[in-house]
């Protein structure tokens, strides 16, 4: 096992309060994701991964939708003039 420091309860009510922050979370999850000595290393790095994952879904669903509603837009006639 590796031999981290621990993080109290206030360290992690004060992570959790700089998360909900909109640019300062950025900023603290990228330091700490680069900080390999800090114990919310790994947390950053996933937070991170999921963060990006769930833009690069909602961007998908988006395009998808876009699509659909030209798509019908075209189908119904609204497009033709």
């Amino acid at each position: 096992m590796q031999n981290e420091q621990s993080m109290s309860l206030k360290d992690w009510i004060i992570t959790m309060i700089l998360i909900v922050l909109p640019i300062v979370n950025l900023v603290m999850l990228i330091i700490w994701a680069i900080d390999k000595a800090d114990p919310r290393n790994n947390f950053a790095k996933a937070y991170l991964i999921v963060t990006v994952g769930v833009f690069v879904v909602v961007f998908l669903v988006y395009i998808a939708i876009i699509f659909i509603l030209f798509t019908m837009g075209i189908y119904i006639g609204f497009l033709e003039g």
